[in-house]
């Protein structure tokens, strides 16, 4: 037995060496942790696919940096634009900026003058087990060798011989950019014990009309730009969320800062809103209302 170890974990060795060394001749993999600056051109209308780097928000909007052909490039994006994920095959679900992960694959939505107006993230999600871990790449039971990257190569978690994987993988380049461990077999991959719940909430009559409303909650670390929202008629906004059956989530609606977010009738700060996320099903609706905003009177 441990002989036959030996030969294994040789022979598993010498196909990490290979593979190390075909991934790190191949100029066309570049570091997504580059910190060049953001290419200044600006790109054509259709569509740019590249890898998400990071979001920055400021007093002239929200623009995303991805990189691109190698290089790191910033795009300007709508105040209306819609944030889509989905694991290859799942349904697109809307989410927010701050849930991608530094190397995600994305595509963007581009308008003529190069304004983002909308991002779809697509990955795989690979269920495996570990047979070598060596500085910032792994060998799978598969035989696939894939590149840790973003939050994946930033893991503390130990990575041992026979540990179970699940991760999120770019399969255009086997970057791994999300990764979980486990010494237990991972339930079924996707997004089968998800609940898609769509918020629709009606804000007051004297809610500017340039500003954009957003959802603020737990899940995304309260950070009060979130999820944008998109609007409907009639002073309504909505938003659908995939989130875990069963689930609970707290939550509030600002309009993009701590600053204007949603008050009681007489002005005073209220209780964050919860949810209970139904625990079968497909979907769920949830209607609100905003009595007030905090920077302007009822």
């Amino acid at each position: 037995m441990e002989k036959l170890r030996a030969m294994i974990t040789a022979a598993t060795a010498a196909l990490f060496a290979a593979s190390i060394t075909l991934l790190t001749s191949d100029p066309t993999i570049a570091d997504s942790s580059a910190t060049a600056p953001p290419a200044p051109a600006t790109p054509a209308a259709g569509v740019q696919s590249g890898v998400f780097l990071s979001y920055n928000v400021d007093k002239s909007g929200t623009s995303v940096t991805i990189e691109h052909a190698g290089h790191p490039t910033a795009i300007a994006l709508a105040r209306d634009a819609v944030t889509r994920e989905r694991a290859a095959g799942d349904q697109w679900h809307v989410t927010s900026l701050a849930s991608l992960q530094p190397g995600e694959p994305v595509s963007l939505q581009l308008t003529p003058d190069g304004v983002a107006h909308g991002i779809d993230a697509e990955y795989q999600i690979v269920s495996t087990r570990l047979i070598v871990h060596k500085n910032d790449s792994i060998i799978t039971s598969s035989g696939d060798v894939y590149t840790l990257t973003g939050k994946a190569a930033q893991s503390q978690t130990p990575l041992d011989l026979g540990t179970y994987l699940l991760l999120r993988v770019d399969p255009q380049t086997n970057r791994a950019f999300d990764l979980a461990a486990s010494t237990q077999p991972f339930a079924a991959a996707g997004n089968a014990n998800k609940i898609t719940v769509t918020f629709v909430v009606s804000v007051p009559v004297n809610t500017p009309p340039s500003d954009v409303i957003y959802l603020s909650s737990n899940t995304t670390n309260w950070s009060p730009n979130g999820v944008r929202m998109s609007p409907l008629t009639g002073n309504r906004w909505t938003a659908a969320l995939a989130l875990p059956a069963g689930s609970s989530l707290q939550y509030k609606y600002t309009r993009g800062s701590w600053s204007t977010d949603e008050r009681n009738a007489a002005g005073i700060e209220i209780a964050n809103r919860s949810l209970s996320v139904v625990k079968s099903g497909a979907a769920q609706a949830i209607k609100d209302t905003v009595a007030r905003w905090a920077d302007l009177p009822s």
